[in-house]
């Protein structure tokens, strides 16, 4: 028993790589957690505003001087309910703050949200409904704020985690299913499989393929579930759909392939792999929605695949749009897919030279 255990930390000790990975990336993973996920669970969001005031009194004056204190820069201007509501949609302002003129020289506001935006409503309704009430050195009168959800008819919450959970595991069975390299590699089965397939290049496309597939069906099969809670669907938006979690699935499948590439044992492959795709899925908003997040992680989100992946799914699904930036992530995961598809290639190449 002793003789085992001394060889098993022998050998864990020497495995640097290993060492590494096993002892160092958890509380890695831990800080960056508690960053991302310690401001929502304060109450400290970073919410984007847009405000329309028409009535342009004393009153209304005070509660956008009080905003503007607030949020500052996250606080935009607007002509229009419409652009209001469409920056809403969009999901470039989190919430809206209409302000009319009440009953004698009350102010009337309403607290615009999209669907699913319940936390920010919550947060935001205080701070708007307490400079409402203010005055100049007078008790005021109760003021309430009205509260009004844009979108569509359906289950925002159903679209958005859909496409979250969907494209974490889609990540996870990607990198596991990447991992088989590992063992043909090892075996001395890759070389053969080379030979008689004419190429590397053709082995590791094999592998490309297979995982694109099944991280189609994957995404599929989470929709499903979720489909009867989805707003009522035309047949581009379905097409649009397919198509997003085609590319998608590409883009985990050459990701995956390009970092189990990149490493000698399973021991490395594994943990390196799990915090990869643990890193990726709370930046860009699998584990939690990116409006609660910090305004540098929100940015940071955009260099994931996930972030690309449920903006297109929100855009084609819930919002029933299909525009520049559906456009742009389809090409960007598309491109993700294919340089990972090249530097697996590449590294293959490296490993079986060596």
């Amino acid at each position: 028993m002793i003789a085992v255990f001394l060889a098993c930390m022998r050998g864990f000790v020497r495995d640097r790589a290993g060492l590494v990975m096993t002892l160092l990336l958890p509380p890695l993973v831990y800080l960056l957690f508690a960053a991302i996920f310690g401001a929502s669970a304060r109450g400290d969001i970073d919410a984007t505003l847009v405000l329309l005031d028409e009535a342009r009194t004393p009153r209304s004056l005070a509660i956008e001087s009080g905003l503007a204190q607030i949020h500052g820069d996250r606080l935009v201007r607007v002509d229009s309910l419409d652009q209001m509501e469409t920056a809403i949609l969009k999901g470039t302002a989190d919430a809206g703050v209409l302000v009319r003129k009440g009953a004698g020289s009350e102010p009337r506001v309403t607290l615009l949200t999209g669907a699913g935006r319940e936390v920010v409503a919550r947060s935001l309704s205080g701070q708007v409904e307490g400079l409402a009430q203010m005055t100049d050195g007078r008790p005021p009168p109760r003021a309430t704020v009205e509260q009004r959800t844009v979108g569509p008819t359906g289950d925002i919450q159903a679209v958005y985690y859909a496409g979250a959970v969907s494209i974490m595991f889609v990540f996870f069975a990607a990198m596991h299913g990447a991992m088989t390299g590992l063992d043909d590699r090892a075996s001395g089965l890759q070389a053969r499989l080379s030979l008689l397939a004419g190429g590397l290049s053709t082995v590791v496309a094999g592998r490309f393929a297979a995982l694109a597939v099944v991280g189609t069906a994957q995404t599929a099969i989470v929709f499903a579930f979720a489909f009867p809670r989805l707003p009522p669907l035309t047949a581009w938006q379905v097409v649009a759909w397919l198509a997003t979690a085609v590319v998608a699935a590409i883009a985990a499948a050459g990701l995956a392939l390009a970092i189990i590439s990149a490493c000698r044992t399973r021991g490395q492959a594994q943990p390196l792999s799990t915090f990869i795709v643990l890193l990726l899925a709370a930046l860009g908003g699998s584990m939690a929605p990116r409006y609660l997040m910090p305004e540098v992680f929100r940015q940071l989100g955009w260099a994931t695949p996930h972030a690309w992946v449920i903006e297109a799914y929100q855009s084609i699904l819930w919002r029933g749009q299909f525009d520049t930036g559906v456009v742009g992530a389809w090409a960007l995961l598309a491109g993700i897919g294919a340089l990972g598809y090249g530097v697996a290639v590449g590294l293959e190449r490296r490993q079986m030279r060596s």
